[in-house]
């Protein structure tokens, strides 16, 4: 007779063969091992205790009333089981590696200056910003900027600087109110840096000397374009050109204005921590520092991806 401590084992060599588990335990005293079908087909149905009938010859047939008169329901159920573990495992799937050859990644000379320019905007916005200067939720109007945010210097005592910079390309706007009350970027130019500016507006039908002639209107929410009457009376209401609007657009719009108010908490947080020099905390204001570079990078590439969405909706 086997030992229980070799049921386990025998069990599994068992099933192995195909014989069948049950919940049934051994009718003999003081063993409760469970009890083993024979496999499906087999003719009679024997039970085996692996503790007390492994060692025989054979197996033999019990002698319990209750295993003799099972219902034949839960035979069929435990052939169909017995059926279901020794069938042949399903053959693995053929995959063609055909199938899994993906084109490599070509990155065009576009992709590389845009690529290119967005990390000398990022180091450049998150090294004025450690000086003390505000990142704005306006974007620099010229095309080649690529949705390149404004930064305006600190303070100058108690008065907030009007002069909005693009760490880009250099170009310093202010916001000036046109006739109709809404709000629109001027670019100052060198000519007229004491006083006078040149609006960027893509709507007059004329086009002035100071008017860069490479920058394009862009439709955004930060800032309005405003239409300034013609000459040509016999047109009544020249009408703006209308914000393109889809789910992707309304997501990165929300992902933007997230971004600006967590550099914001951000920049307030590192004031903050550089306002009292004895008591400054380098390792919190580095970790700051860092999260702002971090924040000011993603901040532009969703600028980007704002950018690249409207002009495919205008092209489309």
């Amino acid at each position: 007779m086997a030992t229980i401590l070799d049921a386990p084992s025998a069990l599994g060599t068992y099933m192995l063969k195909g014989w069948v588990l049950t919940n049934r335990p051994c009718p003999n005293n003081g063993c409760k091992i469970p009890l083993l079908r024979s496999p499906a087909g087999q003719a009679p149905v024997v039970h085996l205790c692996v503790n007390c009938d492994g060692s025989s010859d054979a197996p033999r047939q019990l002698r319990v009333p209750l295993l003799a008169e099972e219902p034949q329901v839960d035979t069929s159920t435990s052939n169909s089981s017995t059926s279901h573990i020794t069938r042949a495992s399903t053959p693995a799937t053929e995959v063609s590696e055909a199938e899994d050859d993906l084109p490599p990644f070509v990155e065009t000379e576009a992709m590389r200056r845009r690529r290119e320019q967005t990390d000398r905007a990022s180091a450049e916005i998150g090294r004025r910003l450690l000086q003390g200067w505000t990142m704005l939720g306006d974007e620099c109007p010229r095309d080649a900027c690529y949705y390149v945010p404004l930064v305006r210097p600190p303070k100058a005592g108690s008065e907030q600087n009007p002069k909005k910079e693009c760490v880009l390309c250099g170009s310093i706007y202010t916001t000036e109110k046109d006739w109709a009350g809404r709000e629109q970027l001027v670019q100052v130019s060198a000519e007229s840096s004491s006083g006078g500016a040149a609006p960027i507006n893509q709507a007059s039908p004329v086009q002035t000397s100071v008017k860069p002639p490479q920058q394009i209107a862009r439709p955004d929410a930060s800032w309005s374009i405003s239409v300034v009457p013609s000459e040509q009376h016999s047109v009544g209401v020249a009408s703006a050109p209308l914000r393109v609007s889809s789910p992707i657009i309304d997501t990165l719009d929300s992902s933007a204005k997230a971004l600006q108010l967590a550099l914001q908490t951000l920049t307030s947080r590192l004031t903050s921590l550089s306002a009292n020099s004895t008591l400054a905390d380098p390792a919190s204001i580095a970790t700051t520092a860092d999260a702002i570079s971090k924040v000011t990078q993603a901040l532009s590439q969703v600028k980007q991806l704002q950018w690249s969405e409207a002009q495919a909706h205008t092209m489309t």
